[in-house]
């Protein structure tokens, strides 16, 4: 569900099309999808995935923030280069 992240998909148009084609997915589904998937990276992540998904507009945690954190822990993690 995840892959698109390490093959450069940014991390809000990945999840936003996630929670398209399965409404039901939330912040901390997005948050455990991405940890089952990619173990090393830090917990971190899932603190941003809940902070961006919940904030009360965009610009308190714009898009470019998400995709910058996440591309920054699968990189500190090993899974990017």
């Amino acid at each position: 569900m995840m892959r698109g992240l390490i093959s450069g998909t940014p991390a809000s148009k990945l999840f936003r099309m996630l929670q398209q084609e399965h409404p039901s997915i939330d912040a901390k589904t997005l948050g455990f999808s991405l940890m089952a998937e990619f173990p090393r990276i830090s917990p971190a992540a899932f603190i941003s995935i809940m902070k961006w998904q919940n904030r009360s507009d965009e610009s308190t945690f714009p898009d470019e923030q998400i995709d910058g954190l996440i591309a920054h822990y699968l990189k500190d993690a090993g899974y990017i280069s």
